[in-house]
C-alpha cells in the first residue's frame, strides 16, 4: 500500500495524484497513436492487396485469351494436317486395283473430313471465348485504373495519417517525460508496475467502491480517499485511488411516514361528527 503525505495543491488534491491523471492520459494517447500508427502499415497492405487482385484479373484474362489463341493455333495445324492426309487419299484411290481399296481409302477421308469440322467448331468456340475475354480485359482494366487512383488517394492519406500520428507521439512523449520528472520515485514506481500488469494504474472510488474491479472499500478508508490529500490504493487491484465529487451519486430520499391520529384527536373527531337517524 503505498501512502504518501504531502501539502495538497489545486483544490485540495495531492500534487502526486494530480500528476498521475495526467499521466494516465497521456499514457492512453500513446497507446492509441502506437496502436494506429501500428495498423497503418497492415491497412496500406489491405489497400494494396485489393488493387493486386484487380491486377490478378486482368492478367487472368490475358493468359486465358493467349492460351486461346494457341489452342486455335493448334487446330488449324490439325486441320492442314488432316487436308493434306484428304489430299494423299485421293491421289492414292486413283491407283487402287480392287473395289475394297477404294474403299478404305474414302472411310479414311470421311474420317479426316469429320477431324476437320470438329476441328472447326473447336476453332469457332475458342474465338467466341477469346470475344469474352477481351470485353472482360477491357472492363478488368477500366477498373483498375480507377482502383489504382483510389488506392494512391487512400495510400496518401494513410501516409499523411502516419506523419500526423508520429508528430503528436513525439509530443505526448515530452510530455510525459516532463510530468514524470516530478512524481515522487515510490509513487511513479508503484504505477508502472500496475500498469505493466493492469494496463491502466489509476481507478476512480465511487459510491464506496473502486470502479476498476469493483470491490467495496473500507468506510475509514473511502473517506480518506474521499479527501484526495493522500496516494492510497485499492487492496483488491493494487490500483491508485482517486475521487471526483462531480460523480459521487446523489443520496436517495426515504419516503415520508404518515402522521397516525392521536387518541384523544380521534375521540373528539367522533364527538364532533353528526349522529345518523
Amino acid at each position: 500500500r503505498v501512502k504518501i503525505k504531502a501539502v495538497p495543491t489545486r483544490a485540495g488534491m495531492h500534487p502526486d495524484l494530480e500528476k498521475l491523471k495526467s499521466l494516465q492520459e497521456i499514457d492512453r494517447q500513446i497507446q492509441r497513436l502506437n496502436e494506429e500508427i501500428g495498423a497503418l502499415p497492415l491497412r496500406v497492405a489491405a489497400i494494396e492487396d485489393k488493387l493486386a487482385a484487380h491486377q490478378a484479373e486482368v492478367e487472368r484474362h490475358k493468359s486465358s485469351l493467349k492460351e486461346n489463341e494457341l489452342s486455335r493455333r493448334k487446330f488449324e495445324h490439325e486441320i492442314q494436317a488432316e487436308q493434306q492426309k484428304i489430299s494423299k487419299y485421293r491421289d492414292q484411290s486413283l491407283e487402287v486395283k480392287t473395289n475394297e481399296q477404294y474403299k478404305a481409302l474414302m472411310h479414311e477421308i470421311e474420317f479426316a473430313q469429320q477431324n476437320i469440322r470438329a476441328a472447326e467448331d473447336r476453332i469457332l468456340q475458342a474465338m467466341l471465348d477469346a470475344e469474352g475475354h477481351e470485353k472482360a480485359i477491357k472492363a478488368a482494366e477500366v477498373e483498375l485504373k480507377a482502383e489504382s487512383a483510389e488506392v494512391e488517394k487512400e495510400k496518401a492519406e494513410a501516409r499523411a495519417r502516419t506523419e500526423q500520428d508520429e508528430k503528436e507521439l513525439t509530443e505526448w512523449s515530452a510530455q510525459r517525460r516532463q510530468l514524470r520528472g516530478g512524481i515522487t520515485p515510490d509513487v511513479l514506481g508503484h504505477y508502472d508496475r500496475v500498469v505493466a500488469v493492469r494496463k491502466t494504474a489509476l481507478a476512480e472510488a465511487r459510491g464506496q467502491h473502486c470502479l476498476a474491479c469493483n470491490v467495496m472499500l473500507r468506510p475509514q478508508k473511502y473517506d480518506e480517499i474521499r479527501s484526495n490529500l493522500q496516494i492510497l490504493t485499492c487492496d483488491s487491484c493494487g490500483r491508485i485511488l482517486f475521487y471526483d465529487p462531480a460523480n459521487e451519486p446523489a443520496p436517495e430520499e426515504k419516503p415520508k411516514k404518515k402522521k397516525k391520529p392521536q387518541p384523544a384527536e380521534t375521540q373528539e373527531a367522533e364527538i364532533a361528527a353528526p349522529s345518523e337517524v
